[in-house]
C-alpha cells in the first residue's frame, strides 16, 4: 500500500512542498485547504515532485505518514502540465467530501490562473477536470 507524507495539513492557508528533507513554504492560499495534502513517497510526477495526494479525514500534522489505499483521483492540469491528485481515505467518500473537493479545486484553478496572469502576464492552461472514485 502507498505511503502518503502530509505537507499541508487540513485547514492550512500555507501551501508547503517537501524538498531536500525540509518542508518549504510555497505560497499563501486565499482559501484554506479542506483536506490534508501531500505526496506519495517514492513516486515522481510530471512536475518532478512526488505524486500529489489528498488524504480525507481528520486534520493531520505536517510530516505525518499515512499508509492507505488510493480510492480516487482528482484530474488537474497546472499550466499545461498534468498534475492529478490521488485520493486516500479510510472511509467511503461522502457527498460532502465530493463537494469540498469540487469547491476547493474549482477555486484553486481560478486562483492559479489569476496568479499566473498577474505574475507572468499570460493566461495558463490550468484546468480542473473533476474527481473519479473507485469507492462510491
Amino acid at each position: 500500500m502507498p505511503v502518503a507524507i502530509i505537507e499541508t495539513p487540513r485547514y492550512s492557508f500555507t501551501k508547503y512542498t517537501h524538498q531536500g528533507g525540509k518542508f518549504i513554504k510555497e505560497f499563501i492560499s486565499p482559501l484554506p485547504t479542506l483536506f490534508n495534502y501531500g505526496y506519495i513517497a517514492g513516486t515522481t510526477a510530471a512536475d518532478g515532485m512526488g505524486k500529489d495526494v489528498i488524504v480525507l479525514g481528520k486534520r493531520l500534522t505536517q510530516g505525518t505518514e499515512v499508509t492507505g489505499e488510493v480510492i480516487g483521483r482528482v484530474s488537474f492540469t497546472d499550466d499545461g502540465v498534468k498534475d492529478d491528485k490521488s485520493v486516500m481515505s479510510e472511509h467511503v467518500v461522502s457527498f460532502l467530501d465530493r463537494v469540498k473537493i469540487h469547491v476547493f479545486f474549482s477555486a484553486y484553478m481560478i486562483y492559479k490562473i489569476i496568479r499566473c496572469a498577474i505574475e507572468h502576464q499570460r493566461l495558463p492552461d490550468t484546468r480542473y477536470g473533476g474527481m473519479t472514485c473507485s469507492k462510491p
